[in-house]
């Protein structure tokens, strides 16, 4: 299959085991462009990407030959692999199963990166969009 034309958007978000406080400043520094690196490694375009001490947002383009949940595994699974054995930053950095994920048309994009590149703000705030923050299914 040759080039497809697409405007895929999504905003993914995804928590540390437990929810643990383990996102440091250091952290960050190394975490957010290693998943900028992975995501063009998989033809994706990481468009934005920020967060707290226990969770993260992106806004990425996936090509819709991927699955959403393959590439959000393997961003998962690489980071946290590069954290702790290839840079030996820490030894048991681990993200939570799971993730959320919404769609979103390209008019939306601006809205969507400053909600993510606000993070820090709009929970020392607490002025969340409930929508965006979550990771798993309401219990019923």
């Amino acid at each position: 299959m040759g080039k497809v034309y697409h405007k895929l958007f999504y905003h993914a978000i995804w928590t540390t085991y437990l929810r643990q406080p383990i996102i440091t400043e250091e952290i960050e520094n190394v975490l957010y462009p290693y998943i900028e690196l992975k995501a063009s490694k998989y033809n994706c375009q990481l468009l934005g990407i920020g967060g707290i001490e226990d969770h993260i947002h992106i806004a990425i383009r996936i090509p819709p030959a991927e699955s959403v949940s393959d590439i959000i595994g393997k961003i998962k699974g690489s980071s946290s692999h590069h954290l702790n054995k290839d840079l030996a930053i820490t030894e048991d950095f681990a993200w939570q199963d799971g993730f959320g994920v919404l769609s979103f048309t390209e008019k939306d994009l601006s809205g969507v990166l400053r909600y993510i590149q606000n993070q820090k703000v709009h929970h020392k705030e607490n002025k969340l969009n409930s929508v965006m923050e979550r990771t798993d299914e309401e219990k019923k």
